[in-house]
């Protein structure tokens, strides 16, 4: 059973979207003229930007992220003088003119600088693949119609994660999620995400999705893919230190929890700084979601591979769930990276104890020498008390 349409980054579709997109209808193809981009809220010239502080200088005394590529299958990353290691991945949106690099949402671009940005950025050496699967700016023009339609399906949402996979990704980040009733989850064809995902667990790559945000549309207990699969790690967003956010959906399974606002993104125009999109005249939308909350655990998770090459996805696992706070998961990236890995030991070949084959045995010639200085202490022994006498 095929899924049409793909939740927009940190939002959800109506539940009567999911049960229209059962039907079996072709995804319609977008064109760049279908659709309005959102405007970065740039940060006035007049406000400095604050200094990181001191945690992230002594986070990079252990690892910055260097040589571990990072796949952000998202609504596309702007290129930025912020990410100069930024690589091409295929574009799911635009059939007639492709571009990974295109941003329309404001969306992609912010996971990527948390990411890998090179002042703020959790692991500023790590490189960032660029996969464009999602856009809620696109127009569905069927029937001539101009419908707003989220573009993407769980069909590209698995042709995206092979496409990571494909770019040698080791991390694969998922801002983008898809939740569903109850009722529709049951009926959505798994198959496709499930193979994808098994592919990333035995290639060696680790999924990281954001855990979704309540909605209308999106209510607890409802299914959230890619997040509530057994190899993915779910991120929840924190209103503070020790509680989750109200909006954050709820994981059935093991999950963690990390800071879900971004006061100072990276701007989709490309441009310096974003404190979120402009929506409506003196009205700013904040970075504010568990969109912004997984690339956090992303970026940690990059810093752990660069120091642990050899950690598998199940053994990444592990260290973060044993990093994370009590209750609800909160994760550190120093605790991160200071969790002791698994120790690993040499295979080395078995010793092997064998006798060494003899033709004849060497006992009775050992028995005649014990006998004879027996003999000959005996007649030393006679010839002293002889010469006493």
């Amino acid at each position: 059973m095929r899924t049409r349409r793909f939740v927009r980054a940190g939002a959800a579709a109506t539940a009567s979207a999911f049960l229209a997109a059962l039907l079996p209808a072709l995804a319609p193809v977008a064109t760049a003229q279908d659709y309005a981009c959102a405007v970065p809220a740039h940060l006035p010239a007049d406000m400095p930007l604050p200094a990181p502080g001191p945690e992230r200088h002594a986070l990079h005394r252990f690892a910055t992220g260097d040589g571990i590529r990072v796949a952000v299958i998202d609504t596309g990353v702007a290129r930025h003088p912020e990410l100069d290691q930024l690589i091409p991945g295929r574009d799911f949106v635009d059939a007639d003119a492709p571009n990974p690099f295109a941003d329309c949402d404001s969306h992609g671009t912010i996971v990527a600088g948390i990411i890998a940005g090179n002042s703020r950025g959790i692991a500023p050496d790590a490189e960032i693949v660029s996969v464009r699967q999602t856009s809620a700016h696109y127009r569905n023009r069927a029937n001539d119609a101009e419908l707003a339609q989220y573009a993407g399906t769980l069909e590209t949402l698995a042709a995206a994660i092979h496409n990571a996979l494909d770019e040698h990704a080791r991390v694969i980040n998922i801002s983008v999620v898809s939740c569903l009733p109850p009722e529709v989850a049951q009926l959505v064809d798994m198959v496709p995400i499930n193979d994808a995902l098994m592919r990333a667990e035995h290639s060696g790559a680790v999924v990281v999705a954001a855990a979704g945000n309540t909605t209308e549309a999106c209510e607890q207990g409802f299914s959230v893919i890619p997040a509530h699969s057994p190899t993915v790690i779910a991120v929840g967003a924190r209103a503070t230190s020790h509680t989750l956010a109200d909006y954050s959906i709820a994981v059935p399974g093991s999950f963690v929890s990390a800071d879900g606002t971004v006061p100072y993104a990276l701007a989709s125009d490309g441009a310096g700084w974003a404190l979120g999109t402009v929506a409506g005249r003196d009205r700013v939308s904040h970075y504010v979601g568990t969109s912004f909350a997984a690339p956090r655990v992303t970026g940690s998770i990059a810093l752990l591979l660069q120091r642990y090459p050899y950690l598998s996805p199940h053994q990444v696992r592990e260290l973060v769930f044993a990093a994370a706070e009590p209750g609800h998961g909160a994760i550190d990236p120093m605790r991160v990276i200071s969790q002791l890995p698994p120790e690993t030991l040499e295979e080395q070949a078995p010793v092997l104890i064998t006798p060494a084959a003899q033709e004849r045995s060497l006992a009775p010639g050992r028995g005649l020498i014990v006998i004879a200085g027996a003999l000959l202490l005996a007649g030393v022994t006679t010839i002293a008390r002889s010469l006493r006498r």
